[in-house]
């Protein structure tokens, strides 16, 4: 009944390592115990009703009436006492059950809620621990709902609702069990009764239920992406005049998704009437029955018996469907999470330790060597590398350059570890990158293309990815300094903690590379990868950035991918790539002779 993709409900249970299984079996159980407070207080309304009949007859008890009022030493109390003290007694059992019902449900579901913020850090370790490959197969509206609302759904919404489902079912089976043996016919009929009702209402709401968590799920992502889209192109959608389509999409999003929200809701309320009418005609059936056959005590007593027995085993009932469709709904909703979590499984998350900006990086020599290389991204790719070798020795700054899809970023995202090679060996400081990063953090660092800045200062968005008291304020204007960005932020009101804007709009071209360059120097590394970071500058913008690479020549090993040959005149190496093989390795001059394509583009550009 639970089955879902690669595999059923209890894979859901098992994300919880064993010492939490073990709570929440605990949990379960108390539920399950505390059930008898119910039995015990519905047969006493049993007795109360048998009582209450007799004394308006001014007839003695029947035998197992007697025989209970025996034990609670209540056989010469009046009969107004002995009505009034049961019925006290029932009472407080009832709703002393309902209270700890409430209490261990809410520890159950902050328990579980603490749960679902722990898988969801450890499965975001996994997924930045496995290859880029992998993340960027992903959608960043998938992975975002998938991490944080899927998860959350895995362990609150179906193992909450499993639990509840476990208390009220057996609540049904300990009733069951307690009224078949003091009136089998009434048991046989009140379990009956509410299961069909029951099983009648999951059948026609399951399959729809299932339907709408993944649309619900879909809309979410959809919608998500739409409002990224618009947001992050504004200006290009603005002059094309395209804002009304995103407009009217988005709308047509939230009034389907809000569709899926109404009837979601309001499945639960039909299950809540049926149940309360259900009740109702199962008062008047049990009562003309009971009043037919049996005398007037018997008849109040069972009837007083299904009364109580139904205002426990109705709610219950209503709680099981509504559980069974909630369970169904979410796993519509969290599958692609429980796939994303199975695919994971095997990985083996990263653990990294806070770099020490004052550490020397013992033992560190920032030396990178590439070693017969072969890389493919799959079996069905064009692209691939080829036999790639590389030596680049401390202190060295190298360019990497070639035509688009020469292999160019491949080749950097192997030596940072990103990903690895289905063939051959890099090694950082004669270790794996992965293991270099981890041994020595902070050592390596990377400027992307485009660098990201938020809605933040300008310190903050240089210390990005650490808590502001983790970087001393020498790292900072050491940063700043080698990153040429010191006169600029002199030059501002409120200095290095003015806000940059949305997207570093209070910034320009230049000076959000230089930022990005002072965000990669904050660690003092000994090792710096920038990738294109000139690409997209003017021509002025780009020697203010090209400068402040050039001081960091001789301090680190320089990695670059160059587009631009005038950015790259003075590295030491030249190496360049075409369809995923290195053809030619040296200076400036080395590789314009060996590259007719080089030097027609060194000419063009004067150089």
């Amino acid at each position: 009944m639970f089955s879902i993709k690669n595999g059923n409900i209890s894979n859901i249970f098992f994300l919880l390592n064993k010492s939490n299984r073990l709570k929440l079996v605990f949990l379960a159980s108390l539920q399950i115990i505390i059930n008898l407070l119910d039995l015990i207080g519905v047969i006493i309304i049993g007795v109360v009703g048998a009582l209450s009949v007799n004394g308006v007859q001014s007839k003695r008890p029947g035998t197992r009436v007697n025989d209970l009022l025996v034990f609670f030493k209540m056989e010469n109390f009046t009969f107004q006492k002995q009505v009034g003290v049961l019925a006290i007694v029932a009472t407080i059992l009832l709703v002393t059950k309902t209270i700890c019902s409430v209490i261990i449900s809410r520890k159950t579901l902050f328990f579980l809620g603490n749960r679902s913020a722990e898988i969801s850090r450890e499965t975001l370790n996994k997924l930045l621990s496995s290859s880029i490959i992998e993340i960027q197969r992903e959608g960043t509206q998938q992975l975002i709902f998938k991490i944080n609302t899927g998860i959350s759904i895995l362990i609150l919404s179906i193992l909450g609702a499993l639990l509840t489902l476990t208390a009220d079912i057996s609540l049904l089976f300990i009733l069951g069990i307690g009224l078949f043996l003091i009136n089998p016919s009434i048991a046989v009929t009140s379990i009956a009764f509410f299961g069909v009702i029951g099983a009648i209402l999951y059948k026609l709401m399951h399959i729809r239920a299932q339907k709408l968590g993944l649309l619900d799920y879909e809309i979410s992502v959809e919608q998500n992406g739409k409002l990224t889209e618009i947001l992050t192109s504004y200006k290009e959608a603005f002059v094309r005049n395209r804002i009304p389509y995103y407009s009217e999409t988005l709308i047509k999003l939230q009034k389907t998704q809000v569709n899926v929200l109404a009837e979601k809701t309001f499945m639960p309320n039909i299950s809540k009437y049926v149940i309360e009418v259900s009740l109702i005609l199962g008062t008047l059936i049990i009562s003309s029955v009971q009043f037919l056959l049996q005398d007037a005590p018997h008849a109040i007593a069972t009837l007083s018996i299904f009364l109580g027995a139904g205002s426990r085993i109705a709610p219950a009932s209503l709680r099981i469907q509504q559980a069974l469709i909630q369970i169904k709904t979410s796993l519509g909703t969290s599958q692609p999470t429980l796939q994303l979590i199975n695919n994971l499984k095997n990985t083996i998350p990263l653990e990294m330790n806070i770099a020490n900006h004052l550490d020397s990086y013992y033992g560190f020599v920032p030396k990178i060597s590439v070693e017969n290389v072969f890389m493919s991204y799959s079996s069905n790719s064009k692209f691939s590398l080829k036999d790639i070798s590389l030596e680049i020795g401390p202190g060295e700054s190298v360019a990497i350059v070639g035509a688009s899809g020469s292999g160019k970023t491949t080749l950097v995202d192997l030596i940072l570890g990103v990903i690895s090679p289905d063939k051959g060996s890099i090694k950082i400081s004669n270790h794996q990158p992965i293991e270099a990063i981890k041994k020595w953090p902070g050592a390596i660092s990377y400027v992307p293309q485009e660098v990201l800045i938020v809605n933040k200062s300008i310190r903050e968005n240089i210390c990005l990815g650490f808590k502001k008291e983790e970087i001393p304020e020498n790292a900072i204007e050491s940063a700043v300094s080698k990153s040429s960005l010191d006169e600029f932020i002199k030059s501002l009101p409120d200095g290095i903690d003015t806000l940059v804007g949305e997207r570093g709009s209070a910034l320009s071209g230049g000076q959000r590379q230089r930022l990005g360059i002072a965000r990669a120097l904050i660690t003092d590394p000994q090792i710096i990868v920038l990738d294109e970071a000139t690409s997209s500058l003017d021509a002025e913008t780009e020697r203010q950035v090209s400068d402040s690479i050039s001081n960091l020549k001789g301090k680190c090993t320089v990695v670059m991918i160059a587009h631009r040959l005038s950015s790259i005149i003075n590295v030491d190496k030249i190496v360049y790539m075409e369809n995923g093989s290195i053809i030619a390795c040296g200076s400036f001059e080395d590789v314009r002779k060996k590259v007719p394509n080089f030097e027609t583009q060194a000419q063009l550009m004067g150089l």
